[in-house]
């Protein structure tokens, strides 16, 4: 039985930093906004959400392409690239925000459903597949289902007020992602 080296935990490595620096990036975003200052904490969030769908994109394909968390599952790396086109697409809706730019809110609704179905799917995919170990097996189920009450709100479809909503899910994907960086798994 092997180790992880470099080449066979790349995910951990780059997918997992990515969702630990995109969510403590969006985590300080939500608390600079708390503290008032101004439009740095919008901007921090918003690159911290991009952060995040690029670090799902790694954490599906790893630095090579060949491996993730989800090993060789198709269905895994649709599932995961989903999830993050999700994220990407909902940056970008608050980028095109930030800059006084009305894009259509039909934007947001499609980014919703993409975190949505793809959070769960990528989650149950990254259990079943047991190429992360211990609590990095599970992590990725309380972000997506704190994301779906985020994805709620977003909507308007509850009208749930408060930093809270989004500094709870950038801690979430940030623990997320200290447990990736963190898993140790043998492969072989």
């Amino acid at each position: 039985m092997a180790t992880v080296d470099r080449e066979s935990a790349n995910w951990r490595l780059f997918g997992g930093g990515g969702l630990l620096v995109g969510g403590l990036l969006w985590l300080i975003g939500s608390l600079v906004s708390l503290a008032g200052a101004g439009s740095v904490g919008t901007w921090l969030g918003i690159v911290g959400a991009l952060v995040v769908g690029i670090a799902l994109f790694l954490v599906a394909f790893g630095e090579t392409g060949s491996n993730g968390a989800v090993g060789a599952s198709v269905f895994g790396k649709i599932a995961l690239v989903v999830f993050g086109l999700g994220w990407v697409l909902y940056g970008l809706v608050a980028l095109l925000a930030a800059v006084g730019v009305a894009g259509p809110a039909v934007l947001v609704t499609i980014a919703g459903v993409l975190i949505v179905l793809g959070g769960l799917f990528a989650a149950f995919a990254v259990y079943q597949r047991h190429v992360a170990r211990g609590a990095a097996r599970w992590i990725l189920f309380l972000p997506v289902l704190w994301g779906i009450l985020f994805v709620i709100s977003a909507l308007d479809w509850v009208a749930i007020d408060g930093w809270w909503l989004g500094g709870a899910l950038a801690l979430l994907y940030a623990v997320t992602g200290l447990l990736y960086l963190l898993n140790r798994r043998d492969i072989g």
